[in-house]
């Protein structure tokens, strides 16, 4: 009996181990590339500082990550730059009591993002349109509710590029 428990303990074992054989801690990028830096986007959507939202967004992102280091352009191995095409706002769903009245929307910003590779100027990804964005509920007025959507709707978007900008490698 104990023989048996061997065999099926050894049999266990190897499938554990053979589902890792593949699996590898840390990250893809070559060391000599884990350095970014991202400049402020540019904003072609004609929404005040949406720009400086989603940049800070991507800042903060990458520390979160932790595989890139973020220094100045100068140093940089890596060059993220973006430009703001949209901030879009949809209604979701409309007041059963008003049915022209929307209490629920959704703000999307989409931007253009590439991925230069610094010492040669290349572009090692062009990631095209990513998009970010918030769903909310108003709760005075509309303008402020969307001023307060923003912030969470670049968040998103920032997940979406770093992790894309990841991939890419």
């Amino acid at each position: 009996m104990k023989s048996f428990a061997r065999e099926v303990f050894a049999i266990v074992l190897l499938a554990a181990l053979s589902g890792c054989a593949n699996y590898h801690v840390g990250s893809s990028i070559p060391k000599e590339k884990r350095t970014i830096a991202v400049p402020t986007f540019e904003n072609a959507s004609g929404h005040p500082l949406v720009e400086v939202l989603t940049t800070q967004a991507v800042l903060a992102e990458f520390r979160r990550e932790g595989t890139m280091r973020i220094v100045e352009r100068e140093n940089a191995a890596l060059e993220v730059t973006g430009r703001i095409t949209g901030c879009k706002l949809d209604a979701m769903h409309l007041d059963h009591d008003h049915p022209y009245l929307a209490v629920e929307y959704r703000l999307t910003l989409t931007a253009d993002i590439k991925v230069y590779e610094r010492a040669s100027g290349k572009v090692v990804a062009h990631l095209g349109n990513v998009t970010g964005d918030d769903i909310f509920r108003t709760e005075s007025d509309l303008p402020s509710t969307e001023r307060d959507a923003i912030p969470r709707a670049a968040a998103r978007l920032a997940k979406t590029i770093v992790s894309e900008t990841l991939m890419a490698f």
